[in-house]
C-alpha cells in the first residue's frame, strides 16, 4: 500500500493572452437513447429552458437561442444557434430555506450528483430516505478543481442547507467536513476523492456501505448552493487544463476555464492545436479514447470534468504478458491484489476494489487491468 501522494503533481503554467469563448457554432447536445423530449422542435428556448429528460435527470438549454432535432446513424442531437446574451452566475445570497425549497430546484434546474453522475440529484436524495450517515466530503474524485475556497467564502449558505439537511433526514448523522472536521489528509492525494475510498478511511465501512450513505462532494454541493441561492440552473462546470509533452512531462493551466453544457471546444482546440494534436478527458487513471482535435468535440458536462492535451499518441501501443512486477497489487490503495487477475499471485479480492484505476496506470506491459476487474466482476457477481 503507498503512502506517499499518488496522484500526479504537474507544474502549473501561467495562461497567456484573452480567448473568445463564445462562438458562432451551434451547441450540441446528445439525449440518451430513451430520453424523453420535452419540446417540440424547433423551438426557441432561453437560458435553463428544460430540453430532455433522461435518467440523470432535466438536461437544460445552456444558452438562449434556437434549438433544432437533428437524426442521424449515430442517433439524435439537439443544436443550439444561440443568438441572446450569454447569461452568467449571480451573487449567492443566504436564506432559510424550507424543505420543498430544496428538492424542488434540483429538478427543475437539472442538478445532478457530480459523485455519482448517473442519478440526478433529486433521485439521489430520495433514495437515501432511511440513511443514517450523511458525508459532506472535502474533494472531487481526481480534484482537479479546489472547490472548498469557494465554500467557505459562503459560509452562510452552507449554514442554512445545514439546518434544512437536518429536518430532511432527522434521524442521520452529518460529518461535514467541509467546515466543522478536519479532513483526514493534510494534502489531497488520490484516490482519497473517490467517496468508497473516503467513506472507508474516514468511516471503517466496506465499500458496499456507500449505497446506504448520502455522500455530497465539494463540487455536488457547489452547483447545489449555486440553485438555492442564486436560482442558477445546471449548465456549465469548471474544467482543468492539462498538457503531457513528448518527454512525458505533465503541466496544468493556473486557471480553470468554465464551459457550458454542449459547447464546443473549437476556441480551445485553435489557441492549443499548433502544439497539441489529440487529447483525451478526465482523469489519467482511466481509459478514456484518444481522440483527433481536428474532429472537433462537444462537451458534456455531466460526465466530463478535466480536459487533456497530447503531443503525441500511439494508436497501436498493445498490450503485453505480465512480467509479475507487482506494481499494481504493490500500489493497491486498498490492497484488493489487481495482480491475480494476470498472474498466478494469490487471490483478487473484488470487495476490496473501488475501480481506481491505479494498477491500470502503473502496469509497464499496458495490461487493461480495469478492463480486467469489470470483467471478472461481471463473470463472478453479475455486476
Amino acid at each position: 500500500m503507498f503512502s506517499k501522494p499518488f496522484l500526479l503533481q504537474p507544474r502549473t503554467v501561467k495562461e497567456t493572452g484573452n480567448r473568445k469563448t463564445v462562438l458562432d457554432e451551434p451547441y450540441t447536445l446528445f439525449p440518451d437513447k430513451d430520453a424523453l423530449l420535452l419540446k417540440d422542435f424547433p423551438v426557441r428556448v432561453s437560458v435553463g429552458d428544460p430540453l430532455y429528460k433522461q435518467s440523470s435527470g432535466s438536461v437544460l438549454s445552456p444558452v438562449n437561442g434556437i434549438a433544432s432535432l437533428e437524426h442521424s446513424e449515430e442517433g439524435s442531437k439537439i443544436r443550439i444557434v444561440q443568438d441572446g446574451n450569454f447569461i452568467g452566475s449571480k451573487p449567492w445570497i443566504p436564506k432559510t430555506l424550507k424543505k420543498e425549497e430544496v428538492l424542488e430546484p434540483m429538478d427543475r434546474l437539472g442538478l445532478v450528483s457530480l459523485d455519482f453522475p448517473e442519478h440526478s440529484l433529486l433521485s439521489y436524495f430520495k433514495s437515501r430516505q432511511k440513511t443514517s450517515l450523511i458525508i459532506l466530503a472535502p474533494f472531487t474524485r481526481t480534484q482537479d478543481v479546489d472547490y472548498l475556497p469557494e465554500l467557505r467564502k459562503n459560509s452562510e449558505c452552507h449554514i442554512r442547507f445545514l439546518e434544512v439537511l437536518k429536518s430532511l433526514f432527522p434521524e442521520a448523522q452529518i460529518k461535514d467536513y467541509i467546515f466543522g472536521l478536519k479532513s483526514p489528509v493534510k494534502n489531497y492525494a488520490y484516490p482519497w476523492g473517490i467517496p468508497e475510498y473516503f467513506v472507508s478511511q474516514t468511516e471503517k465501512l466496506p465499500f458496499s456501505k456507500i449505497k446506504e450513505i448520502l455522500y455530497l462532494g465539494p463540487e455536488t454541493l457547489y452547483n447545489l448552493y449555486r440553485a438555492l441561492f442564486a436560482d442558477f440552473p445546471f449548465i456549465e462546470r469548471e474544467i482543468a487544463l492539462y498538457f503531457l509533452g513528448k518527454n512525458g512531462g505533465l503541466r496544468k493551466a493556473d486557471s480553470t476555464v468554465r464551459i457550458r453544457n454542449g459547447q464546443s471546444l473549437k476556441f480551445l482546440f485553435e489557441e492549443y492545436g499548433p502544439k497539441y494534436s489529440n487529447f483525451t478527458l478526465n482523469s489519467f487513471y482511466e481509459k478514456n479514447p484518444v481522440r483527433d482535435i481536428k474532429k472537433g468535440f462537444y462537451w458534456d458536462i455531466r460526465q466530463n470534468y478535466s480536459l487533456v492535451f497530447l503531443t503525441k499518441h500511439d494508436p497501436q501501443r498493445r498490450e503485453f504478458p505480465c512480467v509479475e512486477c507487482g506494481e499494481c497489487s504493490y500500489n493497491c490503495p486498498t490492497q484488493a491484489n489487481p495482480m491475480a487477475l494476470v498472474s498466478s499471485f494469490g487471490n483478487f479480492n473484488s470487495s476490496l476494489c473501488m475501480e481506481c484505476g491505479i494498477c491500470t496506470f502503473l502496469c509497464p506491459s499496458t495490461i487493461s487491468l480495469r478492463n480486467q476487474i469489470r470483467t471478472w466482476k461481471e463473470a463472478n457477481h453479475g455486476f
